[in-house]
């Protein structure tokens, strides 16, 4: 019977284009209650503001893009953030499809009626800075625009951290503002060099994709507008970034793949009866699809309805977390 080791399919790993990045950030979606900010500073201080103006915000503490520290940002009214800084990463959430096209604008006519307000709360080391629109409207596809919509909602970026949070509150939209697709374009590039993560699908339960873009990219659409607690989540990928604990002995495993027999034989080096060890299978998105726990040296797993394609195991002690990568062909 044939068997593939990882060791061999880690070289196809590094030839094939098609698997060969890492990706340092993943996304989720959670809920969570939608709070005003108790001690606003106002960004736009009463002033109307346009879908083209910035803000740069001084947050003061270090917050970490795929291993680049970043101190401060610039707030894009009508369309997210970008830090300026190493590739300069792009946070857009209310993009048209091919990207840029900002869609947000102040409903005021003669004094702000959206204001853009900030504050950072918590303590050092776990600063958090967030941003706030309020009552901000939504310029549609062709320019016009249905004076009934608008969107509150707010950023969340992380001290010390690669995370950053999306907060939708309430929302009323219509067909003028987002045409056929119901929604705006959310993507967060220039994360890794051109790479970063493409969101589309249904609003309040997408799907995403780690693309390049190195041109014109469309598809990352969302299917209408996140509900009132919607919550989209940026954070690091802890199988490309974890790092094992200091002092602590490194656990070392090997993951075999039977093609005929569709198995996986995952076997521990040095393994110590009595302790813990649990195995987390991630796909090449960064998705979770399997979670275990291990009792023996070595293990074979069957029926895991794994398909083909790149798939990251974590194996985990109580002390130590180490990884291997493997392609099921």
């Amino acid at each position: 019977m044939k068997r593939l080791s990882l060791h061999f399919l880690f070289f196809i790993l590094i030839c094939d284009a098609a698997f060969s990045q890492d990706i340092p950030i993943l996304f989720s979606v959670a809920q969570a209650d939608y709070e005003l900010l108790e001690n606003p500073i106002s960004l736009n201080e009463g002033e109307i503001w346009q879908p083209e103006t910035n803000y740069s915000i001084f947050f003061n503490f270090e917050f970490e893009i795929n291993g680049n520290i970043y101190t401060s940002l610039i707030v894009n009214a009508g369309i997210g953030l970008t830090f300026s800084g190493p590739n300069t990463p792009e946070l857009w959430i209310w993009g048209s499809e091919w990207g840029g096209s900002p869609f947000l604008h102040d409903q005021g006519t003669d004094e702000s009626e959206s204001p853009i307000d900030y504050e950072i709360t918590g303590s050092q080391g776990t600063h958090i800075l967030k941003i706030q629109w309020q009552n901000a409207g939504i310029r549609g596809v062709e320019g016009e625009d249905d004076p009934d919509d608008f969107v509150n909602f707010q950023m969340w970026v992380y001290e010390g951290t690669d995370k950053v949070e999306v907060h939708y509150g309430s929302s009323q939209t219509s067909s003028i503002s987002f045409g056929y697709n119901n929604g705006p374009g959310v993507r967060y590039f220039h994360i890794e060099d051109d790479w970063g993560i493409c969101v589309h699908g249904y609003a309040d339960v997408p799907l995403w994709d780690w693309v390049e873009f190195d041109g014109p990219y469309g598809g990352c659409l969302l299917d209408g507008v996140p509900s009132d607690g919607v919550v989209f989540k940026f954070y690091e990928n802890p199988v490309v970034s974890i790092s094992e604990v200091p002092g602590n002995k490194k656990t070392n495993f090997e993951v075999v793949y039977n093609k005929w027999s569709n198995e996986l034989k995952v076997h521990i080096d040095e393994f110590e009866n009595g302790k813990t060890y649990k195995l987390i299978i991630y796909d090449g998105r960064g998705m979770k699809t399997n979670e275990l726990v291990l009792n023996n040296e070595d293990t074979n797993l069957k029926n895991l309805l794994l398909e083909k394609g790149l798939y990251i195991f974590m194996l985990q002690d109580q002390t130590t977390i180490t990884t291997q990568k493997l392609i099921l062909n």
